[in-house]
């Protein structure tokens, strides 16, 4: 089943079309991806590190304002506190996948680097943050690779939600069932 996406556009609509399972990908910035994130005014961010101790780490946030810049980049607002625990000092680039919900049941998730845009704004020159932040850094993403493909993720939330969701009443069961041979 083709399943389509229209998109109100300036002068014209721009249609997306997904085929049932199929993945879209790309690494240069489209027209059509361009509009799908720049439609969003906000979208989650999971700034990822690698270093000594610690293994991997995932760390999310929230961008804001999306505006494409060049073939492969894009300029983000991003929320101060969640880019400097990642990026930890200034001018470090850190690894990221930026999520998008396309439509229902599908995701656009891009992944690529990201930097503040003015490094020395906003932290001082000892390489410590500024006591009067601001709530969001405007950062560029550099996009590597990017991909349409089914939001696998909102069925496992629906899943955890229903695990969640009898697991609770399994407790609320158990709990009855003691009160009752309390009671005998």
């Amino acid at each position: 089943m083709l399943q389509t996406v229209v998109c109100p556009n300036i002068g014209h609509s721009i249609v997306h079309h997904f085929d049932a399972g199929a993945a879209v990908w790309g690494q240069a910035i489209t027209p059509s991806i361009a509009h799908l994130v720049q439609a969003h005014h906000e979208v989650a961010i999971d700034y990822t590190r690698m270093r000594p101790g610690i293994v991997f780490e995932v760390n999310r946030g929230v961008a804001m304002l999306p505006h494409v810049t060049g073939p492969s980049t894009f300029r983000l607002h991003a929320e101060a506190a969640a880019f400097r625990h990642a990026a930890g000092r200034p001018a470090t680039a850190v690894e990221v996948a930026v999520h998008c919900e396309v439509s229902a049941g599908r995701a656009l998730k891009l992944w690529g680097r990201v930097t503040a845009e003015d490094p020395a704004q906003h932290w001082g020159a000892s390489g410590r943050p500024h006591h009067n932040i601001a709530a969001t850094i405007p950062v560029i993403f550099v996009v590597t690779f990017w991909e349409i493909s089914r939001a696998v993720d909102t069925r496992i939330d629906q899943l955890m939600r229903e695990t969640a969701e009898k697991d609770r009443r399994i407790e609320e069961l158990e709990s009855k069932i003691a009160l009752a041979m309390c009671a005998q």
